[in-house]
């Protein structure tokens, strides 16, 4: 009953009338795009896509300069050969031209954050309020392809803000989080007493979907198979943040008996694919990007080939990314899904690992957080932490500029207050972090014995 007066109701009232946002429309719009022929899909999305270009050109001094240097004009790029004429653009790109890629008429008038820093390398950029209600309206029905729907009981294993918040802030937070009827627990603080206290918590506000990390989640099963048990039955577990292995599906779907939905997104996009209930690979948002799957050559991956991940935004006019590699892998695919959806699909998505950091009283501290602090101090480049042993964990930055001693005060008490006092920190400023043999960045490395986990 709740859910359909939030959804008849409370929201129209609160996206429409209060924000002034089109979230509601383009989610309208969504749900009916999804079961479009592929055909009419794909139309819609290369014009966008050349709506894009268009504005790029004349708006954005970087876009303008790559045409120009190419001696091309939007108009000329007919087809997807055509396009792949436009350079990929990598975090150094821009790193070294954010000024330039802001387009003039959004000047001024864009939202700014940083990325979480998953790469080792945080990176801010700049978006619009259009864009993000794009976003916000993919991402719903993505979840809702879960059975996730505002109103209904949700529990997030998420991570939270190490900045101290007004008080202001936490009370609309705390409003929101209850019309909403969403409960968050602290992963990065997750020893086995906070996680029996979890349970506790959750067995008396029996959550209908539960969304979060994947590796909390996963420890959290575990947890419950070994010494809980829950009292409750959610439809549905949305995995995100982390690749998702089979094993760890298997044990989440056990735990919590309803099927486990995987998703893809990231800090630039959010949500980029997702899985139905049948299961067959993850469906490309298609509407809002323009996904490309690239092998080293520079050729589109074949059905079965694995690629850098490569995207256009379709909607953000402020700061347009085209053909931005995210540093992400996925293998490409070109089957029909069984649910009638003629988004296309990612086979799968080899995502960047991030390594668990295990502390000596027993706490697991995922990946994500040592990228969600370091995204806030634009004087890093790039990161790495390293655990050799359980008490001591290695951190080796690069810096963009120097830092001042207050920051990195409060950078070694955000650690403390996660790692625990029993784990010695070592800070240490270098030039250069060395790339595996693949060519990538490991951004925590855990070296200590570790449960396998089966793909």
């Amino acid at each position: 009953m709740y859910q359909q007066i939030y959804k008849k109701l409370i929201s129209p009232i609160h996206e429409n009338i209060f924000k002034r946002s089109k979230f509601l429309n383009y989610l309208g719009f969504l749900e009916e795009s999804q079961w479009w022929p592929r055909d009419k899909l794909l139309n819609f999305q290369w014009k966008e896509l050349q709506k894009l270009l268009k504005h790029s050109y004349e708006q954005t001094p970087y876009w303008c300069d790559i045409f120009k240097k190419l001696k091309i004009k939007p108009e000329d790029i007919k087809n997807y050969s055509d396009f792949q004429k436009l350079p990929i653009i990598e975090k150094q790109d821009i790193r070294k031209n954010k000024k330039s890629m802001v387009a003039r008429n959004y000047a001024g008038k864009t939202f700014t954050k940083s990325t979480s820093g998953s790469t080792g390398m945080p990176l801010e950029l700049d978006y619009t309020s259009d864009s993000y209600d794009w976003r916000m309206a993919v991402s719903k029905r993505g979840y809702s392809w879960a059975g996730c729907e505002d109103g209904k009981k949700q529990a997030y294993f998420w991570g939270v803000s190490l900045n101290q918040e007004s008080v202001w802030k936490k009370y609309k937070e705390a409003i929101y989080q209850t019309v909403l009827r969403q409960k968050y627990i602290n992963c990065y603080d997750f020893t086995e007493e906070k996680m029996r206290f979890t349970l506790d918590d959750l067995n008396k506000f029996k959550p209908e979907i539960i969304i979060g990390y994947v590796n909390p989640l996963y420890n959290f099963a575990k947890y419950i198979k070994n010494l809980g048990s829950i009292k409750f039955k959610p439809k549905a577990v949305i995995a995100a943040a982390e690749k998702l292995y089979q094993a760890q599906r298997e044990t989440i779907n056990n735990e919590f008996d309803c099927p486990v939905f995987n998703t893809y997104g990231s800090r630039e996009f959010m949500l980029i694919a997702s899985e139905c209930p049948e299961h067959k690979g993850l469906h490309v948002n298609i509407e809002n990007l323009f996904v490309e799957i690239i092998k080293e050559d520079g050729s589109a991956a074949g059905p079965g080939e694995t690629g850098d991940i490569v995207i256009t935004d379709l909607h953000n006019y402020g700061m347009p990314f085209i053909r931005y590699r995210i540093g992400d892998m996925a293998v490409a695919s070109d089957k029909q899904c069984p649910c009638g959806r003629k988004l296309p699909l990612l086979e799968d998505v080899v995502g960047r690992t991030l390594d668990i950091i295990k502390t000596p009283d027993g706490r697991f501290v995922p990946g994500e957080f040592f990228a969600r602090l370091f995204r806030e101090f634009g004087e890093i480049k790039q990161f790495q932490v390293i655990q050799n042993q359980l008490e001591t964990v290695k951190i080796k930055i690069i810096k963009e500029r120097e830092i001042s001693p207050e920051k990195i005060e409060f950078i070694r008490k955000g650690l403390s207050e996660v790692l625990g006092k029993n784990v010695l920190v070592d800070m240490e400023f270098v030039e250069t972090i060395p790339l595996t043999k693949a060519g990538k960045y490991r951004v925590t490395v855990s070296n200590l014995p570790a449960e396998p986990i089966l793909k």
